[in-house]
């Protein structure tokens, strides 16, 4: 009788600044999640052309022509299977809802925990 293992869940985290991308991304690997970093929402795009995500964890402000919020849109649009989390310094207008807005600098155990809820097969005991 073998056991079937199911396959880890896949995050995909669109955030611009760098050292705050890395320490969520290890976070979330070191608790079993695989994750996908993007620098900017074309980038996020682009990787979610090419595989699907179970989440999407993207900060709202970002450089370029695409904000973090026109991600999150077209991400619930296109990929509906897809979990959207967004992340703000300062999240000044009412804004839809999706899946958990967390504001920055968010604590990185309430980030878990709210990730853990949204995908809570993924998460190691």
């Amino acid at each position: 009788m073998s056991e079937e293992r199911e396959a880890p869940r896949s995050i995909l985290l669109t955030e611009d600044e760098l050292l705050v991308r890395h320490c969520i991304a290890q976070e979330l690997r070191d608790i079993g999640y695989v994750v996908y970093e993007a620098q900017d929402a074309l980038e996020a795009l682009s990787a979610l052309e090419r595989k699907p995500m179970d989440l999407l964890i993207t900060d709202i402000r970002m450089p370029g022509t695409v904000d973090g919020l026109h991600l999150a849109r077209r991400t619930r649009e296109e990929h509906p299977g897809t979990r959207v989390v967004l992340l703000s310094g300062n999240i000044t207008r009412e804004i839809e809802r999706f899946d958990g807005v967390f504001t920055k600098p968010v604590r990185m155990s309430d980030l878990i925990a709210g990730v853990k809820k949204l995908l809570p097969k993924a998460a190691r005991n």
